[in-house]
């Protein structure tokens, strides 16, 4: 994935404000943390090349009835790498190692149960993986991500 690829990126975007006012190091250094944050994840399928450097490109796996190639990206990879770099450029010590109270919750409802914590007897959370202080990356990432680099998910398939 390449700067050109993600400045066109953002012109199809709603507000680009946030990535437009950034230099060409800023941006190329982001997107390169993304690149290392998203290839840290465990992924179905396989490598393509088992020399190749990253993760991706991969085969041997279906998502939508589409099985992933050795010739392309899947856009909700590169799409995500693209919005994860405009949020580490825009927040450079967002992954530090601890969360903070991120992530903690004060209360939880499911109908009429309803659970309410303490949140100062919590402990910090810490960084596991790129989806505890970007959650929203599953959205892109989910269907192609076995989880995170720390909790080792496993698919269970019934039949």
């Amino acid at each position: 994935m390449t700067l050109a690829e993600a400045n066109t990126y953002f012109e199809t975007v709603p507000d680009s404000s946030t990535w437009d006012d950034k230099t060409d190091d800023q941006k190329n250094r982001s997107l390169i943390s993304s690149t290392r944050w998203i290839d840290s994840l465990n992924f179905y399928g396989d490598r393509c090349d088992s020399g190749q450097a990253l993760s991706w490109p991969r085969n041997n796996y279906h998502v939508d009835r589409v099985e992933l190639t050795c010739s392309a990206i899947p856009a909700d990879i590169k799409y995500a790498a693209f919005e994860l770099a405009r949020a580490l450029v825009n927040d450079t010590d967002s992954i530090t190692g601890n969360t903070g109270d991120t992530g903690l919750f004060e209360e939880v409802k499911l109908g009429e149960l309803e659970v309410k914590y303490n949140t100062s007897s919590q402990a910090t959370g810490t960084v596991n993986n790129v989806f505890d202080v970007y959650p929203w990356l599953q959205s892109y990432l989910g269907a192609y991500s076995l989880g995170g680099s720390g909790s080792y998910q496993v698919r269970v398939v019934r039949g």
